[in-house]
């Protein structure tokens, strides 16, 4: 960390080599993040049963808990980054999310369940303003959007090793004897889940820690050492607020819907019995296939289209891929056999995947190297706040108003409609200004 970086020649980025081995670890660690968050939609049932809870808290611990602090400790931890070592934040970010999930294994009740997911949201705020931060100083602006998807990738990629690997340890956890900590006592299967999930990112911790160096940081519009104030960042993004407003509103939809997901398993168990293995499988593979090929394509055809002088390429494709998941989201829930939905779901992730692999590289295109630690922040925050927090509560409080474990099948699709719509007359409305916008900050940077 800190130390000097070797340079391609005539430039001041790192060594393409070593900037890509950085990317591809970074997003690793974004897998790992979601292996930590999507465990908990495997263990629903358990859950509900050893804790006597109703659907309306189980979202509350898929959304609510993750974003509670995030206004409290996302704004600091973004000033951090766009002062202190980004490596530093990351590692001891990764460390907390990790140790909490862990902790999630030794929770007892609804209120300890729910302060140990607020600490692995706490520890994950970390994730993507480090990371993004970190691709702005590693790869040039053309580059720069395959190494933003290959990071998105691991959102659907860790969502889809869990449902796949995760549904096969939680069976395997639940036929076998149960374990008995010294000074806790017998430990439940979904206790277990969460032990063996969380503790190995404590290795990644470390290696983050030892391999990512410090790199300098490009296209800055103040050369001041101390970096800008969180006054100067808010006015910033003021001056541009409709171009940020429209990425916000199109994101936050897609994050509505994406963590609405949470209930698939639910969904698939509850209207054609399915088990947790089986859906695992399947909807596991869904998010890996769909995940790759969006994220792949989007940040292939974003990077190609900056290559052109087309400054405001990611928005291009973060719409392409909500129109795609409007009728998509809507429509699964409701289909007569879980392959149909199967199927329905798999056009709906490669939208998903197609707008939120290039979602970042949006908020990096009309943002200055020096701001771009707390934008990345306000952006999470926003996503959680409104996409999080609100997406996966709503299923599980519509699902207990109708009174019918079963009409989650409506809850899902009501939930689709509502933020499908509302995301694409975001991204329509605000296609103008946010072109101006990233053709400005170019203009500057040229």
């Amino acid at each position: 960390m800190g130390e000097q970086i070797n340079t391609d020649e005539n430039s001041n980025f790192p060594k393409r080599g070593y900037a890509w081995y950085v990317a591809s670890l970074l997003s690793f660690v974004y897998i790992l993040s979601y292996v930590d968050r999507y465990i908990l939609s495997l263990l629903i049932e358990p859950i509900k049963l050893s804790l006597g809870l109703s659907d309306f808290q189980i979202g509350l611990l898929i959304g609510p808990a993750f974003v509670i602090l995030f206004a409290i400790v996302g704004l600091p931890i973004g000033w951090l980054v766009d002062r202190k070592s980004r490596t530093a934040i990351l590692s001891i970010g990764i460390a907390l999310w990790s140790v909490m999930t862990a902790a999630c294994g030794l929770a007892n009740s609804f209120f300890s369940l729910f302060m140990m997911r607020v600490g692995v949201g706490i520890g994950e705020t970390t994730a993507a303003p480090c990371s993004f931060s970190l691709f702005g100083d590693y790869f040039p602006k053309d580059v720069r959007p395959r190494a933003v998807a290959l990071f998105m990738l691991g959102a659907p990629a860790g969502a889809g090793a869990t449902y796949i690997i995760g549904g096969q340890i939680v069976e395997y956890i639940a036929r076998s004897p149960s374990i008995i900590l010294p000074f806790y006592g017998e430990l439940m299967a979904w206790q277990t889940a969460f032990l063996i999930v969380g503790l190995p990112g404590l290795i990644v911790s470390l290696i983050v820690w030892l391999t990512v160096k410090e790199p300098k940081r490009q296209e800055v519009l103040s050369e001041k050492e101390d970096g800008p104030t969180l006054a100067e960042a808010a006015s910033y993004m003021w001056e541009h607020k409709a171009s940020y407003a429209s990425v916000f509103g199109g994101i936050i939809g897609i994050t509505a819907i994406g963590s609405a997901s949470f209930w698939i398993p639910a969904l698939y168990e509850r209207t054609w019995g399915w088990s947790v293995s089986q859906t695992g499988l399947i909807v596991g593979t869904i998010l890996i296939v769909a995940g790759i090929i969006g994220t792949t394509a989007a940040g292939w055809v974003a990077s190609q289209l900056i290559k052109r002088g087309v400054n405001n390429a990611p928005y291009y494709t973060v719409l392409a891929g909500a129109i795609i998941v409007l009728p998509c989201g809507v429509i699964y829930p409701l289909a007569p056999s879980a392959e149909i939905a199967s199927i329905i779901w798999f056009v709906g992730m490669l939208g998903m995947s197609i707008s939120s692999g290039t979602s970042p590289s949006c908020i990096i295109a009309i943002t200055p190297g020096e701001l771009r630690g707390q934008a990345t922040v306000i952006f999470f925050f926003v996503l959680g706040l409104f996409g999080s927090l609100i997406g996966p509560t709503l299923v599980g409080l519509l699902t207990d108003l109708f009174g019918d474990p079963s009409y989650i099948t409506y809850s899902l699709s009501i939930t689709g409609l509502l933020f499908g719509i509302f995301m694409n007359i975001c991204l329509i409305l605000g296609l103008k200004r946010f072109k101006k916008s990233a053709d400005d900050l170019a203009n500057k940077m040229s």
